[in-house]
């Protein structure tokens, strides 16, 4: 492997080389939380709105999957720590999480995995206090709704 395609998958915060050989058989790499980031994962239509939010006031988002466990954003490690939102948690050291290939982008998907935005194609890791911002808004958005 080449040094710029061993940069490009520096995101992995785990072994290149494991997450080559899942992807290579067709199936997701498990990565570890908390090494190079941490991850909060919230509820599929919840998150979604979070993440479209956040690119439509032009705020940076980093690498988020849609899975079947729901939206996973990527968020630098312990920016999270004081996460407090319903139906949704924060995944941290010693825990993995399933990743499809960098390639695989909405619509195309891995194996029900799907990435909302690719680590090929973002910059750094989202912010973890403005993605609290746009879940805390989207979850609001969703009991006014419920009330109506």
């Amino acid at each position: 492997m080449s040094t710029a395609e061993n940069a490009a998958l520096g995101w992995i915060g785990g072994s290149i080389d494991a997450a080559l050989t899942m992807w290579g058989r067709g199936d997701l790499a498990e990565l570890p939380v908390g090494t190079a980031w941490d991850v909060v994962r919230m509820p599929r239509a919840l998150g979604w709105k979070a993440v479209q939010q956040m690119r439509r006031s032009d705020i940076t988002v980093g690498p988020a999957q849609h899975s079947p466990n729901g939206v996973d954003v990527l968020v630098p490690v312990g920016s999270a720590a004081a996460w407090d939102l319903p139906d949704s948690q924060v995944l941290t050291a010693d825990a993995l999480v399933r990743v499809p290939h960098p390639s695989f982008v909405a619509p195309r998907t891995q194996r029900g995995h799907t990435w909302i935005v690719s680590p090929q194609d973002c910059g750094p890791l989202t912010d973890a206090d403005m993605l609290h911002e746009a879940y805390a808004a989207a979850l609001a958005a969703s009991h006014m709704d419920a009330a109506r």
